[in-house]
């Protein structure tokens, strides 16, 4: 697997897309059945509806297209990991003498799975492999 797969934090794009993929496809789906029902005229028409169709709406066209990855200007513009690995240039912040900052409490959160940990490790071998070639 490529270093250049992996984003500043540790996750893997590729994993990630692969999961959005789903997501972008069950969102088709519902979009189809939504357009049956003619949703937005009902949602005009239904004050309540209205809200919560536009939050829908928000958040599937978010989800509807693939992230070009944050080394391409995807992902969240406010992410400390990465103005911080940029600063400092590393190509990831395993490469930060600290080990798993307090950048990634909210991260950890949404990713209780250990791929960020897992990633980590596997990076830091890349790093010893490229050093010692």
């Amino acid at each position: 697997m490529p270093k250049e797969e992996f984003a500043y934090c540790g996750l893997n794009c590729t994993t990630c897309k692969s999961r959005f993929a789903d997501i972008r496809q069950k969102i088709r789906t519902l979009d189809a059945a939504f357009e049956n029902v003619n949703i937005t005229a009902m949602a005009k028409a239904i004050p309540l509806m209205h809200s919560k169709y536009r939050g829908y709406r928000k958040m599937a066209d978010f989800f509807g297209h693939e992230c070009p990855g944050c080394r391409n200007g995807g992902g969240n513009p406010f992410c400390g990991i990465r103005k911080c690995a940029k600063k400092k240039g590393y190509f990831t912040c395993v490469e930060c003498t600290t080990d798993l900052c307090r950048k990634f409490s909210s991260l950890l959160k949404i990713h209780n799975d250990n791929e960020i940990q897992n990633n980590r490790e596997l990076l830091r071998n890349f790093s010893r492999e490229t050093e010692e070639a």
